[in-house]
């Protein structure tokens, strides 16, 4: 029996509520998956972490706030995410990390040779999915700005032609926020335009980087106590600086701001862990 799919709602997005990432990925292969999606939204999964809700807040990019309101999957990357659900009295079970997922959801894909496709960040993902899914599985990205949009569209051309050819019932968009949700949003337009059935999109950044060891995730004691955001930092330290000291701790406000909007509803309001 598949768990059953709880969501809580927080700084505006209906967060998943699960157990354990496996819980998901479970749902996410059934055949009654669709059971779960949500009105009118997408067949995709988001995985928001800190610095996304910020970027979200700030109102950087209207186009991927929109696409991410729609997702029939919001997962709370982020223990940050998890702490505040708790103090916001819509306590979330769980962080629902991205790479997790797909360290339990790729594999089963593969052994039960589903359709499957990945939009690549880089050459070496390409080559590794290839060798694992197929030649057809893969294509690379090209070098972009989130800012382009001319550049993106061209290349949302060539995903939803892989797609109306090869039909994939997965589809993984392994770039950056907002790059990737910007891009799903063009394929989608071009998918629907043509009469083609949806695949499952997932929005999933650089757990493709995790799970083929091209960068090395945090420990299990570092990722349970909240601070595998500071193990990458010390990787990559000049790059994630502004990130994580500058900009990412506005989630303070943001925390505070949705207390005070909580605090504002009646307790019937208020929708911890409600189940579909």
């Amino acid at each position: 029996m598949l768990p059953t799919l709880r969501r809580s709602e927080l700084f505006s997005l209906d967060f998943v509520d699960a157990a354990t990432e496996a819980d998901v990925s479970a749902i996410l292969q059934s055949p009654g998956e669709l059971v779960h999606r949500r009105g009118d939204g997408l067949p995709l999964v988001v995985t928001p972490n800190v610095d996304q809700l910020v970027h979200l807040a700030h109102q950087a990019s209207p186009e991927a706030a929109a696409i991410i309101a729609q997702a029939a999957y919001v997962l709370p990357d982020g223990q940050p995410v998890v702490w505040a659900s708790r103090l916001l009295g819509a306590p979330l079970r769980a962080r629902l990390a991205g790479s997790t997922l797909i360290a339990d959801l790729w594999p089963s894909l593969l052994a039960d040779s589903r359709r499957v496709f990945v939009v690549a960040s880089s050459d070496v993902i390409a080559a590794r999915v290839r060798a694992d899914a197929g030649v057809d599985a893969a294509l690379l990205a090209p070098m972009f700005p989130a800012g382009n949009r001319d550049a993106i569209s061209s290349f949302a051309d060539a995903c939803a032609e892989h797609i109306v050819t090869h039909r994939p019932e997965f589809v993984f968009v392994t770039l950056g926020f907002p790059k990737q949700c910007l891009l799903i949003g063009d394929i989608v337009e071009r998918c629907r335009a043509q009469g083609v059935a949806l695949p499952l999109f997932l929005a999933i950044g650089g757990s493709f980087d995790m799970y083929y060891g091209i960068k090395q995730r945090a420990p299990q004691w570092v990722q349970r106590i909240g601070m595998e955001w500071f193990y990458r930092f010390v990787q990559e330290p000049r790059r994630l600086f502004r990130r994580y000291f500058v900009q990412d701790p506005y989630f303070a406000v943001l925390t505070w701001r949705e207390w005070r909007k909580h605090r504002a509803e009646s307790p019937s309001q208020i929708r911890p862990g409600q189940a579909e």
